[in-house]
């Protein structure tokens, strides 16, 4: 069970924790890195950015959002476990209030009734109003965390070549070294404009974890380049942050469509659902009863009204589809219950993509010459390495070739793998 819950988080494209592993990795690397080549003063100053920033990157936008909650949240007395997305369609309000009576969330034990009651008092602009506010304010306050730890960084190391080049008898009464580096003005970072962003894109960067982090990596990616010391470290920068963006975001997304197509074309085992499905007792049941089919054709049609499709998930808790919407957090339950938690948007894309996939893995069963057993053990065990693959891959290409090419621009640059803005720093005395 523990090796299936590592899988289930390092496998959700919706979790942090596959970045997380990357960014330390990165960081680590280039720690280590600078330490080696360009001495302790530069190996101090890449520790702080690089895991400061790790710290800021992933403990910034959960702090503020809690703060918020506690704050204008509860001023506003509204629950923040409501999920705004329910309450901008009328239908889907009335079904999440008639499905809630007597079912307790998790905040408070206040019934999801009242929960989502509150939420409406105004028809629900309070909340959707606060809800994006939240995420601004816990985004642009982030950012701005970063900004300072940037410049409190450079600030002390700055500091401490200032003090070491005064030991080594270096004149530093007069020295100023902005003014006497030229660099700065050769490099011009345009301001970003978030001006004609479809809303679309907007919705998926509030209500996903992650691509709301690629507005951080962004942010912080401009801020990197903007603040660089001098033209090499802004293209040491450019190198190192566009190597991250890629294998974070990019390449982990190759790797896991191309091992999941020559999983099922080739080796005829499809691994498009979640490991936590795949190792569910009850899919094995419904394969080995041929039972799929019968409940993949009980779903609701394109046709059928928004309120029927969601009644669909709640009278029928039996139907596999649901079964694994449950374990695969499509769909929402209180804890310890099978009910469904009303107050929690239900992604009906996600849920009929999610019966493609379980269609699919049925056919393909079929088409085996394995018992159930046989065949999902060896369908779950290519679905780690899938995932492992993905992880392990990303991890070797940030913290191995990406320190490489680092250090391989800084020698071809400036001819030495010294800390450039101490060296540049004492070449610049007066």
């Amino acid at each position: 069970m523990k090796i299936q819950k590592i899988i289930s988080t390092l496998g959700n494209k919706e979790s942090l924790i596959p970045i997380m592993i990357k960014d330390g990795v990165d960081s680590a690397s280039l720690t280590y890195k600078s330490y080696k080549q360009g001495g302790s003063i530069e190996g101090v100053d890449r520790a702080v950015d690089e895991f400061g920033t790790q710290i800021i990157w992933i403990g910034g936008i959960p702090f503020f959002k809690k703060l918020i909650d506690l704050t204008l949240y509860k001023h506003a007395k509204i629950n923040p476990q409501v999920d705004p997305r329910i309450l901008t369609n009328n239908e889907y309000t009335k079904w999440a209030l008639d499905n809630a009576k007597g079912i307790m969330t998790n905040s408070k034990n206040q019934k999801v009734i009242d929960a989502i009651s509150d939420c409406l008092k105004d028809g629900g602009k309070r909340a959707k109003k606060l809800f994006t506010t939240k995420v601004l304010a816990a985004t642009g306050l982030t950012l701005a965390s970063y900004f300072m730890l940037t410049k409190a960084k450079q600030k002390s190391t700055k500091n401490k070549i200032l003090k070491e080049m005064k030991n080594k008898t270096y004149n530093t009464d007069a020295f100023i070294y902005e003014k006497k580096n030229k660099v700065f003005s050769d490099i011009k970072i345009s301001k970003t404009s978030f001006k004609g962003i479809g809303k679309k894109v907007i919705e998926g960067v509030m209500f996903n974890p992650v691509h709301n982090m690629k507005i951080i990596d962004a942010g912080i990616t401009t801020e990197r380049l903007a603040c660089s010391r001098n033209k090499t470290e802004f293209f040491e920068h450019a190198i190192k942050e566009g190597g991250f963006l890629f294998f974070i975001y990019g390449f982990g997304n190759l790797i896991e469509k191309g091992i999941n197509k020559f999983s099922s074309k080739v080796l005829k085992k499809p691994i498009d659902l979640p490991i936590d499905v795949l190792s569910d007792e009850n899919l094995a049941d419904a394969l080995k009863n041929n039972k799929i089919i019968s409940d993949i054709q009980k779903l609701p049609k394109q046709s059928q009204s928004l309120s029927e499709k969601l009644n669909f998930i709640i009278q029928n808790p039996d139907n596999i589809t649901v079964m694994a919407a449950k374990k695969s957090k499509i769909v929402s339950v209180i804890k310890d219950e099978s009910a469904v938690d009303t107050s929690k948007y239900i992604d009906l894309k996600s849920f009929d993509k999610l019966a493609g996939h379980i269609l699919n893995l049925d056919k393909n069963y079929k088409m085996s010459k394995n018992n159930v057993k046989v065949f999902l053990n060896k369908t779950k065990a290519l679905k780690v390495t899938s995932v492992m693959a993905n992880i392990g891959i990303s991890c070797l290409f940030l913290g191995y070739v990406i320190p490489k090419l680092i250090y391989a621009y800084r020698k071809y640059k400036t001819g030495t793998n010294k800390f450039h803005v101490e060296e540049e720093m004492k070449n610049n005395k007066n």
